[in-house]
């Protein structure tokens, strides 16, 4: 075990940190993903006709596996490089966190394809871009992007929403 060390006010401490940050952070991520790991085995099993190729577990194990080696690579990264010193948080962080979770409940109100419209429209103004055209462009292409991808080509139902009439 490390000795402690002595402090100004002559009480002794030990060091910082036993381990980097980051590597701390990748721990907490890892335990993270073995209990959400954990709990997708408990899904049920969806018959051959209604799975779609994949059964209800596979996805969220797949994206939890990737979570998972990219901790990893953090962790063996974290021992690699001497620690940075952390600059303040800036307050449109938490705010950005808040419209993240603001929409994913508005899923529920208004349908994944508007609620994502408003997101695109929503966290780049708030970060600050003011060149509406492209903003726009990006509202409109981007979720007809991920819904062209995910409802044409992988056949995933979206639930469409009280303002979608398909």
């Amino acid at each position: 075990m490390t000795e402690p060390r002595p402090t100004r006010e002559g009480v002794a401490a030990l060091p910082a940190a036993l381990l980097p940050r980051d590597a701390v952070v990748a721990l907490a991520i890892l335990v993270f993903c073995a209990v959400a790991y954990w709990l997708t085995t408990g899904f049920d099993e969806a018959p051959a006709a209604m799975a779609q190729n994949i059964q209800p577990s596979t996805f969220p194990q797949l994206v939890i596996t990737v979570m998972a080696v990219l901790a990893g690579v953090i962790f063996v990264q974290s021992f690699a490089a001497p620690q940075k010193t952390l600059a303040r948080v800036p307050p449109l962080v938490p705010v950005s966190a808040g419209v993240m979770v603001a929409f994913v409940t508005a899923f529920q109100t208004l349908g994944i394809v508007p609620a994502m419209v408003l997101m695109c429209l929503g966290l780049p103004a708030l970060w600050g871009e003011r060149r509406w055209g492209l903003v726009i462009a990006f509202a409109v292409l981007f979720p007809a992007a991920i819904y062209g991808l995910f409802a044409g080509l992988l056949d995933v139902y979206f639930e469409p929403g009280p303002l979608i009439p398909w």
